[in-house]
């Protein structure tokens, strides 16, 4: 089924189940100085999340959505399916938590043994692209130099 914007499907709780997926501190190989904010490792966990369920053929439409709670890092996944509930709560090894406005709330641990399960059915990511990328912001930061006439 189609992933859907957050807020077309986290609106209506009381008709959607929630899966929140807590980063592990060494998951995605932990921290990186050169990036404070821990950005790239929410969006490489989005990612997998995303080709989770997009492998999973979920019935039912899905929206997946990077959080921060204070200094936890978090995946929230929202399906509308009860069916599609269950079967990412069984491949994240989620445990059922107190549902609250959700029809239905799980919370699991993304630690590096969850991230190979998942990695499993979702598949790598597609790299096509990142050698480009990479060339492009060389390419970039030379002319910046270049620009401003450093060494």
């Amino acid at each position: 089924m189609p992933r859907l914007a957050w807020t077309d499907l986290a609106q209506t709780p009381g008709t959607t189940f929630l899966i929140v997926g807590e980063l592990a501190p060494c998951f995605a190989g932990g921290r990186r100085e050169d990036d404070p904010f821990d950005s790239a490792r929410l969006r490489f966990a989005a990612n997998l999340i995303v080709r989770t369920c997009s492998h999973l053929d979920l019935k039912g439409p899905f929206a997946v959505q990077p959080s921060r709670e204070g200094n936890n890092l978090m995946i929230q996944c929202v399906v509308a399916e009860s069916e599609d509930f269950a079967r990412l709560g069984e491949v994240t090894g989620g445990r059922e938590i107190e549902a609250s406005l959700w029809c239905g709330r799980r919370h699991f641990l993304l630690d590096n043994a969850t991230h190979d399960a998942l990695l499993a059915i979702a598949g790598q990511p597609d790299g096509r692209g990142a050698g480009r990328r990479a060339r492009a912001a060389s390419r970039e930061a030379e002319e910046q130099r270049l620009r401003w006439g450093h060494d």
